[in-house]
C-alpha cells in the first residue's frame, strides 16, 4: 500500500481480505506491506475496524469472523502468538483464542506490528485471522518483500498512482494481482493459480481451464480421394 492510497477503500479491503473469512482462504491477507508515510494513520483505522468485529457463528446475521475450521487450526494459530513474541513483533489487538467462545474454534482478530521480512510469522502460512504490518520505504521495496516468500497466490496494489500500479502488474511474480482491491477472491472467467510455491503451475477457471481439465486429439480428414504425402514428405 502506497502513500497516495485511498484510505477508506484500503481499510474496508484490508480488514475483509484478512478476517472476513477468518484468514482460512488461500487468497486472504497475511501481509500488510505498507509505505512508511501512510501507516500511522492506516493502523489507526485497521484497530477502529477490528475492535467492532463481531466472532461468532457464521450462519447468525452480522457475523463478521467466524470460527477455525478444527481444534488442529486453532492450536496451529495461537501457537504463532509465541513465535510473535521470540520474534518481538508487537501485538496490537487480538493474539488469543475468543474468550468470548470458549467452546468452539474461534480466535481473536489479530493485527502484528514491526514484522521485519524474513520472520516466521512473515514467510510462514499462519492461516488465521492475524495479519502481519511489514513497512517499506518505496514501491520498490515493497515489491522486493512480496517476492520474497516461498508463495506466490494473490497480492494487491492500493495507489491512485497508474504508473505506479503497473510497475506493480509486471514486478510482483504472483499468479494474481490486483489494483484497488484485496487479495481474496477470484473471477472465474481468468486462470486461477500461483508461482513458486503455490499450486502445481498449472491454472484452472478461465481458458487456461481447458488445456487442464481436457486432451488435444487431432484429426485429418481428407477428401480428394488421392493419396496425400505429409508435409515432410513433399519435396517440391
Amino acid at each position: 500500500m502506497l502513500d497516495d492510497a485511498n484510505l477508506d477503500l484500503a481499510t474496508e479491503a484490508i480488514t475483509w481480505s484478512a478476517y472476513g473469512t477468518t484468514g482460512q482462504r488461500c487468497t486472504a491477507t497475511s501481509r500488510l506491506i505498507v509505505q512508511r508515510g501512510i501507516k500511522p494513520a492506516l493502523v489507526e483505522r485497521l484497530l477502529e475496524k477490528a475492535r467492532t468485529l463481531k466472532v461468532g457463528d457464521g450462519l447468525q446475521a452480522g457475523i463478521e469472523v467466524g470460527p477455525l475450521v478444527n481444534q488442529k487450526a486453532l492450536e496451529k494459530v495461537t501457537s504463532y502468538m509465541a513465535v510473535a513474541q521470540q520474534e518481538g513483533v508487537q501485538v496490537l489487538i487480538g493474539g488469543a483464542r475468543s474468550e468470548e467462545h470458549p467452546r468452539g474454534y474461534f480466535f481473536q482478530p489479530t493485527l502484528f506490528d514491526g514484522v521485519r521480512a524474513g520472520m516466521r510469522v512473515e514467510q510462514e502460512e499462519i492461516f488465521g485471522p492475524v495479519l502481519s504490518i511489514i513497512e517499506v520505504a518505496d514501491l520498490e521495496e515493497a515489491v522486493r518483500v512480496n517476492n520474497s516468500v516461498a508463495y506466490g497466490l494473490s497480492s494487491s496494489i492500493f495507489t491512485e498512482n497508474v504508473n505506479a500500479a503497473f510497475r506493480a502488474i509486471r514486478d510482483l511474480t504472483t499468479g494474481i494481482v490486483y489494483v484497488n482491491h484485496g487479495t481474496t477472491g477470484a473471477e472465474i472467467q481468468f486462470p486461477f493459480g500461483g508461482t513458486r510455491g503455490t499450486g502445481n503451475g498449472m491454472r484452472e477457471a478461465g481458458q487456461a481451464g481447458l488445456d487442464t481439465f481436457t486432451e488435444w486429439k487431432s484429426v485429418y480428414v481428407d477428401y480428394s480421394g488421392k493419396l496425400q504425402r505429409a508435409q515432410i514428405d513433399n519435396r517440391e
